[in-house]
Order: C-alpha cells, then sequence, then structure tokens
C-alpha cells in the first residue's frame, strides 16, 4: 500500500484540526491504519480491540499496522461519517444508530431474536449470531454491501452482544410485575417487546439510563450483563432477571474507508480480513466474560438475579416468534425491502447452521478461525468491497 499515513497525537475530535495536522507524508514503509471506536479506553471492550492491529501485523509482516484510539477520533453517532471522510481509517458502526443509511443491514439486526428459538445459553447466543449475520450480510446479501459501499466504507466483520435482560430497581419478574413498569429500550426491538409486555418503552441514552435507575424515572433497562460495569448499573441495581427480554446487539464491528481498501493488495486484504474475523471472536468472547462476571458479582453484592417467570418467558417466546412478520412488514413499507420473508427463512437456516459449527467452540482463537474459513474465504477479493 503507498498511501499516505497521518501520525497524531491528541486529536480532539474535529476534522478541520485533523486536516491541518497532515501537512507531510511519513517515509516509513510500515503502514499504520487509525481504528476509531466510541468506547472508553482502558475497558476490556476498547482493549479487546488490540487484537485488530496484532493480527493484522502478524499476517503482513509488520508491514501494516492498525493503532486503536478509544473515543477520542469519533465517538459513536461520528463513526459512519468519520470513516466516510477519512478522519479515521477504521471503525465501529453501531447500526441502529444509523437506520437511514443502513436499512437492509438493520433489517438483518432485528432477526437476532431468531437465535432465542434455538439457543439456550444466553452467552451463546452471540457467538451465533455474529457468524449468521456475517454470512448472511457478507455473502447473501448485496444490497447491504451497497449499504456501507454509499458511506465510502467496507465491512470487514461484526460481532454480537449477550442476551439481553432486565436490570431493575426494584423486583419485576412476572408478567404481572411488568404492567406499566418503564423499560428503557434501547432499540425498536426492544420498545415493541415492552409494549407487547403491557410495559412502557422509554427511549433513552445509555449514558442516561444509570441516573435513570438511580432517581426512579425508569424501572429497568433492557440490558445485556456487561453493561452492570461498562455503565455502572450494578452500583444502582436492585433485581436482574434473566431470560427475558432476549435479543442481542450485532455491530459491524470492523468497517474500513473504502479508499484504504482499494489501496490495499489481495494480501493486505487478506490480513485485514482475517483480523476483522479475529475481532468478531474476541469481542464476542469479551462480553460472554463480562455478563459471567456481572453476574457473579451481582449475587456476591446480594442483588437477586432470577429467571424470569413462566408467564412472562412463554408470553415473551410468543412475541419473538411472531414479530419476524413484524419486522417485515414495517422494513417493506419504509424502505422497500424485498423478499423480506424469503430473507428471515435464510436467517433461520443460517442460526441453524452456527449453531452447529460452533458448538463446543471455548476459545475466540478458535472461534476466529471458524469466522474466517467459513465466510471471509469465500469472498472474491477482486470485486468485494468495489
Amino acid at each position: 500500500m503507498t498511501r499516505r499515513t497521518t501520525k497524531l497525537a491528541g486529536f480532539a475530535g474535529a476534522a478541520a484540526t485533523l486536516l491541518a495536522s497532515t501537512a507531510l507524508p511519513t517515509t516509513a514503509s510500515a503502514e499504520e491504519l487509525r481504528f476509531a471506536i466510541g468506547w472508553p479506553p482502558n475497558t476490556n471492550t476498547s482493549r479487546t480491540f488490540e487484537t485488530f492491529g496484532e493480527v493484522l501485523s502478524a499476517e503482513t509482516g509488520g508491514e501494516m499496522t492498525a493503532k486503536v484510539y478509544p473515543l477520542s477520533l469519533l465517538n459513536f453517532l461520528e463513526s459512519t461519517t468519520g470513516v466516510r471522510d477519512g478522519i479515521a481509517d477504521l471503525t465501529t458502526i453501531l447500526l441502529p444508530y444509523f437506520l437511514s443509511d443502513f436499512p437492509i443491514s438493520n433489517f438483518g439486526t432485528e432477526l437476532a431474536a431468531l437465535t432465542d428459538l434455538v439457543v439456550e445459553d444466553g452467552d451463546r447466543v452471540g457467538i451465533v449470531y455474529a457468524g449468521a449475520f456475517m454470512e448472511w450480510a457478507m455473502l447473501n446479501c448485496p444490497e447491504c454491501m451497497d449499504e456501507f459501499s454509499k458511506n465510502n466504507s467496507v465491512f470487514l466483520g461484526g460481532g454480537s452482544s449477550t442476551r439481553y435482560h432486565l436490570i431493575c430497581n426494584k423486583e419485576v419478574n412476572t408478567l404481572e410485575q411488568l404492567q406499566g413498569a418503564r423499560i428503557r429500550a434501547g432499540g425498536a426491538w426492544w420498545a415493541r417487546w415492552a409494549s407487547a409486555m403491557g410495559a412502557t418503552p422509554v427511549s433513552m441514552s445509555i449514558n442516561e439510563t444509570f441516573e435513570g435507575l438511580n432517581q426512579g424515572v425508569l424501572d429497568c433497562s433492557a440490558s445485556s450483563n456487561p453493561e452492570l460495569f461498562n455503565f455502572g448499573f450494578i452500583d444502582v441495581a436492585k433485581f436482574v432477571t434473566t431470560g427475558a427480554p432476549g435479543s442481542q446487539f450485532p455491530s459491524a464491528t470492523a468497517v474500513i474507508n473504502k479508499d484504504v481498501w482499494l489501496d490495499a493488495s489481495e494480501t493486505e486484504k487478506t490480513a485485514l480480513l482475517k483480523a476483522g474475523a479475529a475481532l468478531a471472536a474476541g469481542i464476542t468472547f469479551t462480553y460472554i466474560g463480562e455478563s459471567q462476571h456481572g453476574i457473579a458479582e451481582a449475587e456476591k453484592r446480594g442483588i437477586p438475579v432470577k429467571q424470569a417467570g413462566p408467564e412472562l418467558m412463554a408470553k415473551s417466546r410468543a412475541h419473538t416468534e411472531s414479530d419476524a412478520a413484524t419486522v417485515v412488514a414495517n422494513y417493506t413499507e419504509k424502505f422497500g425491502l424485498k423478499d423480506g420473508d424469503a430473507k428471515v427463512e435464510q436467517m433461520k437456516q443460517l442460526i441453524d447452521k452456527w449453531n452447529g459449527l460452533t458448538e463446543g467452540v471455548a476459545d475466540a482463537d478458535a472461534l476466529a478461525d471458524i469466522y474466517f474459513n467459513e465466510i471471509m474465504t469465500k469472498l472474491d477479493l477482486s470485486t468485494y468491497g468495489q
């Protein structure tokens, strides 16, 4: 790759500052890519992103590396335009934040709850759906890849969270206790679930949720267990209900600027995809570890952690089974989705496939190999990301 490389220090986030600091090209032979993420520094999640650079460097003999910029170059809301305009070479895009830019890709994220109908282990659902979503998007959804291309970017891989539970400031464990309860819903799926259960969905930033729980504005947050520590919910939680609402949060964990991708050689592109697979696996296992730690710590602090009551579980499962039709209708009407029912059936088949492929996988390295061999090696590098 012969592209000019920019080395930054103390970047405050404004594009003008970046442009002013890039006057001279480097003479170094190695290419250092800037990977900007919206997570704060010194967290397990942000540290996991170092995996991308390590694999990239190893696969290119040090000729291409990546430096992670946690919550400095870009925040989550700046990610799409930031990577599009070259403020960063790589970023993570939380797709639900950009529904109009990635409508069909978001359709795929809203099908994540289908994994709950197949996989009982709430920690393992992310392993399965990350594989299903990546295969669906990269190999079977040209509309999805067009969405990234229109934003001057290329999708390199995506991870997913553990199953969403209810983190509450009081006991909310039965269908009766949910009636009228104010539930923070971080996306359309959880808002529909809350309404279907007789609760009241509340749209609130994750950064405001701690205070919402603390002040009683919320009764619960529909969240994955790692948020007990990532956002401090464990300090205000009084009850954790597992098993419901379910679903998970898939994301485009590694997205690269299209110009950078097109400048890369085929060997470099392979290395970038291998790094993307490693990051997808690494971030998914990080969430699993944080989920287990969060629950163990909650129990240690005397916070009750209980499975949702049988009536709630039954109604929640029935909602999950029927909701896919609602998703198809919504995206067909609003975004012109075509063959929505066929796409749902395809995703169900992929969930079954990935449930089998990943059974017994116990570490991120083994999972990364499966992701890479089953998905990335099947891409045509002469056309992918064009």
